[in-house]
């Protein structure tokens, strides 16, 4: 297989990935199967036209995980809240409690990878 074959089947992979998690998210906030689709469409179109050929870096950082939004919906959160949360954000209510239990087994992740790599020795330079 050459290179190009392979960029081929990556760049296909990253679009359906893309697609799948659009779907999945859009779903999640409640939005009908048919209009997320349609959104769904655009938002892969829109990023292809206006991106294509380029050469794209995808920082791993959590910190670009999570959207600002995401973050500013989970640091106003109070534990008792979700109902102020969903109106001030557009959301449903169940849609603020997923966005909380996300954002939270991120950090929890985040933070655990943060230990591991304090077990590691330090390079020595």
């Amino acid at each position: 297989m050459n290179a190009e074959t392979r960029m081929g089947e990556r760049r296909h992979e990253l679009l359906a990935d893309m697609v799948q998690l659009a779907e999945r998210v859009l779903a999640e906030q409640e939005v009908p199967p048919a209009a997320a689709a349609v959104a769904v469409s655009a938002l892969v179109d829109r990023l292809t036209s206006h991106w294509g050929g380029q050469n794209i870096y995808f920082p791993t950082d959590y910190q670009w995980r999570l959207a600002r939004v995401e973050l500013q919906i989970y640091d106003a959160f109070t534990g008792n809240n979700q109902v102020e949360l969903a109106r001030i954000h557009g959301m449903t209510e169940s849609g603020v409690r997923r966005l909380i239990a996300r954002v939270r087994a991120k950090l929890a992740s985040f933070k655990s990878e943060q230990q591991l790599d304090m077990l590691e020795p330090p390079s020595e330079s």
